[in-house]
């Protein structure tokens, strides 16, 4: 019986060992999102509206997607994220117009779907509050140097509390990990379900086998 719990514990800790080794070699601040917090998520939608829908798109979420998981009415989030451009049909798709981005950033700004699922909440936070002017006054960013993304959240970064900045890059954080993967509460919930479905048929397998052995001499 131990060796199965050691066996089994073994296989739990690789992914946790995996993800270890494939991290980031910058330290990351630890986001502390929470997809469960409904009122973050719609927050982080609206700031994701407001600050990164200008270049970025969520090419993979559709507006009614997102209202029927955060708890918006289709009439509310056309008003709220799309205001009122948009029908709740529609993918989430940046408002910049073809060609203006190689024109003023020399770039194609990347869609955003899966950001979350590719560098982790804790990077996505980390680089909306890594910016920093340098000595001659030119924003450059600590998470990726060079990059050419303008601090979007500067106005909240001078004008709002440090809780609040803070509050603002962790609910944006929180939004684009539920775009990454929307099913991921849902899936989590049923994960936990199979394994204690496993742990409870690995103890009536082992006394089955007990049961079954009990009078054969070895």
């Amino acid at each position: 019986m131990k060796k199965l719990v050691w066996i089994f514990s073994f296989f739990l800790a690789l992914p946790i060992a995996a993800q270890a080794a494939g991290g980031p070699s910058i330290e990351l601040e630890p986001a502390q999102n929470n997809l469960r917090d409904q009122d973050s998520l719609k927050r982080g939608a609206i700031l994701f509206s407001n600050y990164c829908m200008a270049c970025h798109s969520m090419k993979y979420m559709r507006y009614n997607r997102i209202a029927r998981d955060i708890g918006w009415s289709n009439e509310e989030i056309v008003e709220k994220m799309a205001y009122n451009m948009n029908k709740v049909v529609d993918d989430v798709k940046t408002r910049m117009l073809p060609g203006v981005a190689m024109e003023v950033l020399g770039v194609e700004p990347p869609d955003l779907s899966l950001m979350a699922r590719l560098r982790g909440t804790d990077y996505i936070y980390t680089f909306l509050r890594g910016y920093y002017q340098d000595e001659n006054g030119k924003w450059d960013n600590h998470a990726l140097a060079g990059t050419s993304m303008p601090n979007v959240l500067e106005g909240i970064q001078r004008h709002a509390s440090a809780e609040d900045y803070a509050q603002a890059a962790r609910d944006i954080a929180n939004f684009m990990e539920y775009a990454g993967e929307p099913a991921k509460l849902q899936r989590t919930e049923l994960g936990w379900k199979v394994i204690a479905f496993l742990l409870v048929l690995l103890v009536l397998t082992y006394f089955l086998k007990k049961e079954y052995w009990r009078d054969i001499k070895h």
